[in-house]
C-alpha cells in the first residue's frame, strides 16, 4: 500500500509532485521517490507490505502503484520472473508486453486482465501516461485532465488533499477504468476491467455453497499476512472471516471498538468466545470526549462532512489506529458482503419486485461501492498507515456472488426474510447457530457513535427539529479548522 501522485505540463512539474507526496506521507513513510521525463513526473510514498521495492520502477517506462497484486507469485512463476515483490512482477509483465510491441494502454490492459488485486497505478512510456484502477475501486485515484492546444495538462493523486492547492476540479477515476493520455498529440484512449454479471447462474444451494466457500477461503488466504488483523463486530461477515483466518494463522488478532456496553462490544465478546478466539480479541472503549476529539481528524481524512461517512469512519479509524499500535500494517473487513449477498432491508423490497430487479440493484451496489464506502474506508485506515483489504470483494468472490440467484441471497420463508442466506449457509459448519442467524446493527449504531454525534450536535446548539443538525455541526467544525475542501 502506498500513495501515488503525478502531473504533466511544465519543466518544474517534479517540484509540484514532491509537494503532493508530502501531503500523502501518511500513506507510506518507508520510502519516497519520483520519476521525471520531459514535462511529466510521477511519484510514490511507500508502505512496505509485500517485498522491498522502492518506486517508481524505471525501465523502458516507469511505474508507480498503490495497492497489492495478490496472485503475483503465480503470474511471476508462469513468466519465469523471480521476485518477492508484487510491484516488480507487475512492472516486468508490463515491460515484457512493451518490448513485444504493445502500445502502453494495451500492455497495461493485457497484464491487469490476469491480475487479482486491489490497485491504482500510473505507467508512463513513449509520451503516454496510463492511469488504471482495480475493477471494484478498492484503491482510490483522483485526477483532473484538461486539453489546451492539443496538449494534456493532467494531475492525479491517491487523495484529494494532495491536490488541494491546484484549484482544479477533481474526480475519481472510475472503478476498472484504464485511461491513456498521449502527451504529444492530445489523444485519449480508454479500456475497461469491469466485472460483468455472468450468463450462467447458480440456482442449486449445495453448488452455491461449494463454490462460494472455496473462493472466500482463497480470497482470505491471499490477503492474510503476519501483520494483518480483522476489524471485528461479531456479525456474520467479520466472524466468518475470523474463523477462517484462525485455521490459516491461529495468531490472527481481532479488533473491536465501541462505547462501553454498546451492541458491537457485547456481540464481539460473545462471538470471539464462541469461536475460541477470546484471547485474540483487542477491545477499545470509546468515550464521548474521544469521539469529539476525533471528529475533525475524520473530517480531514475523509474530506467530507457527510454524517454517515463520519459516523462510520470514526470506529474504523480507531480500529486501524490500535492495530497499528499493535504492530499491524493490514486490516481486513467484511466490506462488500451486504452489497453482494443481499444484506440490506431494501433488498427485500427489490426481491418482491422480481429477480431481475434485485439482480440489477445488487450489481449496481457493487459498481457504486467504491464511491459509497471504499474511498472512505481507505482514507481512514491509511490515515494511520494501515492497508485496507476486503476479501468479499475479491474478483472471484464477486463472480460467484453475481452468479448465485437472488432467491438464495434473500430467502423468503414463512412470511419472513433471511438476508445473506447463502453466505450464512456457507458458514454453517463453522459457526454456532446463535452467531450464524443473528442480524447485526450498522456500525454507526452498533458502536454507539451515531448517538454521540447526535448529542454533540445538539450540545453545540443545532436543533434536531430543524433538520441536518449533525451535518451543520460537522460543517462548522470544518470551517473552524480551515479545511479548504469545505468550500469546493
Amino acid at each position: 500500500m502506498c500513495g501515488i501522485a503525478g502531473a504533466t505540463g511544465s519543466p518544474d512539474v517534479n517540484i509540484k509532485v514532491k509537494k503532493m507526496l508530502v501531503a500523502l506521507e501518511h500513506r507510506g513513510s518507508d520510502a519516497c521517490g519520483t520519476y521525471q521525463a520531459k514535462n511529466l513526473s510521477i511519484g510514490n510514498t511507500l508502505l512496505k507490505i509485500t517485498g522491498d521495492m522502492p518506486q517508481p520502477l524505471v525501465g523502458k517506462g516507469a511505474l508507480a502503484v498503490n495497492g497489492e497484486i495478490f496472485n503475483f507469485r503465480e503470474l511471476a512463476s508462469e513468466s519465469g520472473i523471480i521476485t518477492d515483490s508484487d510491484t516488480e512482477a507487475l512492472f516486468s509483465l508490463i515491460e515484457t508486453r512493451i518490448n513485444e510491441g504493445y502500445i502502453p494502454i494495451n500492455a497495461v490492459f493485457s497484464v491487469l486482465s490476469t491480475v487479482n488485486g486491489d490497485y491504482a497505478l500510473a505507467y508512463a512510456c513513449d509520451n503516454e501516461l496510463v492511469l488504471a484502477r482495480d475493477p471494484v475501486g478498492v484503491k482510490p485515484l483522483f485526477y483532473s485532465a484538461k486539453k489546451r492546444k492539443e496538449k494534456w495538462k493532467i494531475i492525479f493523486a491517491s487523495e484529494k488533499k494532495a491536490l488541494s492547492t491546484t484549484g482544479r476540479e477533481l474526480k475519481p477515476l472510475s472503478s476498472g477504468s484504464i485511461l491513456s493520455f498521449n502527451l504529444e498529440n492530445g489523444s485519449l484512449e480508454e479500456r475497461s476491467l469491469e466485472i460483468k454479471p455472468p450468463q450462467k447462474r447458480i440456482s442449486d444451494e449445495f453448488e452455491a455453497v461449494f463454490h462460494l466457500k472455496a473462493v472466500i477461503e482463497k480470497a482470505l488466504e491471499l490477503r492474510l499476512t503476519s501483520t494483518s488483523g480483522i476489524a471485528f463486530s461479531g456479525g456474520i461477515d467479520s466472524t466468518f472471516l475470523a474463523v477462517l483466518a484462525k485455521r490459516i494463522d491461529p495468531a490472527t488478532s481481532l479488533y473491536a471498538v465501541g462505547l462501553p456496553d454498546s451492541h458491537d462490544i457485547t456481540q464481539a465478546e460473545k462471538a470471539a468466545e464462541a469461536i475460541g478466539m477470546k484471547d485474540s480479541l483487542r477491545i477499545h472503549f470509546l468515550s464521548v470526549k474521544e469521539i469529539e476529539t476525533l471528529v475533525p481528524q475524520i473530517i480531514r481524512a475523509t474530506e467530507s462532512v457527510d454524517p454517515m461517512k463520519i459516523a462510520i469512519g470514526i470506529p474504523l479509524y480507531v480500529v486501524a489506529k490500535i492495530a497499528r499500535e499493535n504492530g499491524k500494517r493490514v486490516i481486513l473487513t467484511g466490506q462488500g458482503a451486504d452489497e453482494l449477498f443481499g444484506g440490506y432491508r431494501r433488498h427485500e423490497v427489490f426481491l418482491e419486485q422480481g429477480s431481475e430487479v434485485i439482480d440489477r440493484e445488487i450489481y449496481s451496489d457493487i459498481k457504486k461501492i467504491s464511491v459509497v464506502n471504499l474511498e472512505r474506508d481507505d482514507m481512514v485506515t491509511m490515515a494511520n498507515s494501515v492497508e485496507l483489504r476486503v476479501p468479499f470483494l475479491d474478483k472471484d468472490v464477486i463472480k460467484i456472488g453475481l452468479a448465485i440467484i437472488p432467491e438464495l441471497k434473500v430467502l423468503k420463508k414463512g412470511g419472513l426474510y433471511i438476508r445473506k442466506y447463502i453466505l450464512r449457509k456457507t458458514a454453517e459448519d463453522l459457526l454456532p447457530p446463535e452467531l450464524l442467524w443473528k442480524e447485526k446493527k450498522a456500525i454507526q449504531y452498533g458502536t454507539g457513535v451515531q448517538k454521540i454525534l447526535d448529542k454533540l450536535a445538539r450540545d453545540a446548539g443545532f436543533s434536531q427539529r430543524d433538520g441536518k443538525h449533525i451535518e451543520k455541526y460537522l460543517r462548522r467544525i470544518a470551517l473552524e479548522k480551515g479545511f479548504e475542501f469545505i468550500n469546493h
